[in-house]
């Protein structure tokens, strides 16, 4: 007959009793994917402008926000990339396009609003 030590036992059970299945684990989880988009997407307005930066990392931002609450209201895994690079390609193609020209113009006149 084999005598063991309790202590082993109880750590054994613990450690056992413990760990969560990986079905009932739950959050958000974002990919390595979504994170490289983003980076160039960010990266390319970099080589314009710094405003087109930060209007980019906005929009980005603010999809992650839409794309979080849809998840709250489906319920359901949903994609993390769509809102969010269509919302940074369009706010990077308005910035170049119209508010990058409409600031040179105001500078320009020296109209400071």
């Amino acid at each position: 007959m084999t005598q063991t030590n309790p202590l082993c036992i109880i750590i054994v059970k613990k450690c056992y009793f413990e760990r969560e299945p990986e079905a009932k684990k739950s959050g958000v989880k974002l990919g390595l994917g979504d994170f490289i988009f983003y980076s160039v997407l960010i990266g390319r307005a970099a080589l314009y402008d710094l405003m087109t930066v930060f209007t980019c990392f906005v929009a980005v931002v603010t999809g992650l926000f839409c794309t979080l609450m849809l998840l709250a209201v489906f319920k359901k895994a949903l994609p993390a990339l769509p809102i969010s690079i269509a919302l940074g390609f369009i706010f990077y193609c308005a910035t170049k396009e119209f508010l990058i020209p409409f600031i040179i113009t105001l500078s320009t006149v020296q109209l400071f609003i």
